[in-house]
């Protein structure tokens, strides 16, 4: 062996380059790889949101695991438990998440409208559009029903639905004829009605993507809002 081979190791060991900004400068040897980014904890709580949804959307929140939560978002099942508690407060985050984004958006979109046929058309829209977009939401929120859990949250997207509606009909509700329930009662009813068959239909909707959103708010429209019309006229059943 020559006296100069361990010169050469030494040279090949030191390969490398300075890395880092001014006045922080580090030596990083060739090969080697730059350290990860570490995640808020908010970017962290995200993420496992995220992969709970994918879960429980997919598998129910019976049958969806912390370990399949932890798998699909290739985090350790030691990191969710930095957040939650338990499964169910896991299940518990990621429902008031999508239902608080899809109230919000549904309400904001009517509120925005002008005349109440666009106040009526903005929330519908709306509703669908979130749907369209988040199908695995909306697929937590309408495939779960047998959860209570579940079906608290349900309950609390359609009473919030329903009240929206109800502002919309109630100023223009007819007087009642001798006999009729009172007017509040029933705009509460047909605001129920409204708010329920949107929801249901876009759990349908999720079977059949193949129609066109455009063309299920033209039919709801036309359900609910020619109704509305001569339900407001004094038309009724009989």
């Amino acid at each position: 062996m020559s006296a100069a081979t361990p010169c050469r190791r030494l040279r090949r060991r030191r390969r490398g380059w300075w890395a880092g900004a001014a006045g922080s400068l580090r030596w990083v040897s060739q090969g080697t790889k730059e350290p990860r980014k570490r995640l808020s904890a908010a970017d962290r709580r995200s993420a496992i949101l995220d992969a709970a949804l994918a879960v429980f959307s997919e598998r129910g929140f019976k049958h969806g695991s912390l370990d399949d939560v932890a798998a699909r978002g290739g985090i350790s099942k030691a990191l969710i438990y930095e957040h939650f508690d338990s499964k169910r407060e896991l299940q518990l985050a990621v429902l008031d998440t999508y239902v608080h984004r899809l109230l919000d958006r549904v309400l904001t979109a009517a509120a925005s409208a002008g005349q109440r046929e666009e106040r009526l058309r903005a929330g519908i829209e709306a509703f669908l559009a979130f749907a369209e977009e988040n199908p695995a939401a909306l697929r937590l929120l309408t495939r779960n029903v047998d959860d209570p859990v579940a079906g608290e949250a349900l309950d609390r997207l359609r009473e919030n639905a329903a009240a929206a509606c109800a502002e919309l009909m109630v100023g223009d509700a007819p007087p009642p004829r001798e006999g009729d329930l009172p007017a509040e009662t029933t705009v509460a009813i047909v605001a129920h009605l409204i708010a329920g068959g949107v929801q249901f239909l876009a759990g349908w909707w999720l079977d059949h993507p193949e129609i066109p959103r455009a063309k299920l708010v033209e039919a709801l429209m036309d359900l609910y809002w020619i109704g509305l019309e001569r339900l407001t006229a004094g038309e009724h059943w009989r």
